[in-house]
C-alpha cells in the first residue's frame, strides 16, 4: 500500500502570506506530496533573538489563508514539544506517531545554502525528502535533483517575506495582493503589527 505523502513546510508566519501558499498549491498540484502542512513553529531556534507574535495569531491567520485549500492545512504539531524546535527532533516525532504518512521537508533556497548549520542535517537528508523552492536571486529556473533526497523544484519565486509585510503594516500601509484579504481582516481586528 502506498503511503500518503505529506510536505512539512516549516515557518513562523508571522504572517502568513501569498507567498506560502504559492509555494504550497505548487507542490501539491505538481503531486511533489499529497499535502501541505504549514507547520506553525512555536520558536524558531535560528530567530530566538527576534519578537515574533503569539502563537494563537499565528495560527489563527494560517488556518484562514488555508481554508479554501483541500490539500493545504496549518500545523500545531510543535506546540507541545520540547523547545526550542529543531527540525530533526520534530520530523522524528511526526513520523514515529504516523508510520502511515511519508513525511518530507519544504525550504526555501536561502534556508538550503545554510542547511548544514542545522541540527543533525546529515540524519535529514538521509531520512527525509527535502523540495527546495527558489528565493529572489536564484539563476536556477528548472527542476533538478541535487542528491536522492534533495530536489530543487524551481516553481513560483517569492520575493516578498512576512518581515516586509510587518513593515508595510506598522507604517499603516496595505499590504496589497500580498497577503488575503481574510487574513488582512483578522489583523486589523486584533490589532497586529501596529
Amino acid at each position: 500500500m502506498n503511503k500518503k505523502k505529506v510536505g512539512l513546510f516549516f515557518g513562523t508566519f508571522d504572517p502568513i502570506h501569498n507567498g506560502h501558499i504559492k509555494i504550497a498549491e505548487y507542490i501539491t498540484e505538481k503531486k511533489l506530496t499529497d499535502e501541505v502542512w504549514l507547520v506553525v513553529t512555536p520558536e524558531n531556534p535560528i530567530k530566538l533573538m527576534s519578537k515574533i507574535s503569539n502563537f494563537k495569531h499565528r495560527f489563527n491567520m494560517a488556518r484562514i489563508a488555508t481554508e479554501k485549500h483541500e490539500n493545504i492545512m496549518p500545523s500545531d504539531l510543535e506546540v507541545n514539544l520540547k523547545k526550542p524546535n529543531y527540525t530533526i527532533d520534530t520530523l522524528e516525532y511526526i513520523s514515529n506517531k504516523l508510520k502511515e504518512i511519508e513525511f518530507s521537508l519544504i525550504i526555501g533556497e536561502d534556508n538550503y545554502k545554510i542547511f548544514d548549520t542545522w541540527k543533525d542535517y546529515e540524519k535529514i537528508l538521509s531520512n527525509y525528502k527535502i523540495f527546495i523552492y527558489p528565493r529572489k536571486g536564484t539563476l536556477k529556473e528548472s527542476p533538478y535533483i541535487i542528491n536522492k533526497n534533495a530536489m530543487y523544484i524551481g516553481g513560483p519565486r517569492i520575493d516578498l517575506s512576512s518581515t516586509n509585510i510587518r513593515n508595510i503594516l506598522s507604517k499603516k500601509s496595505e499590504p496589497k495582493d500580498l497577503i488575503s484579504l481574510e487574513v488582512m481582516q483578522y489583523i486589523h481586528a486584533n490589532k497586529l503589527y501596529q
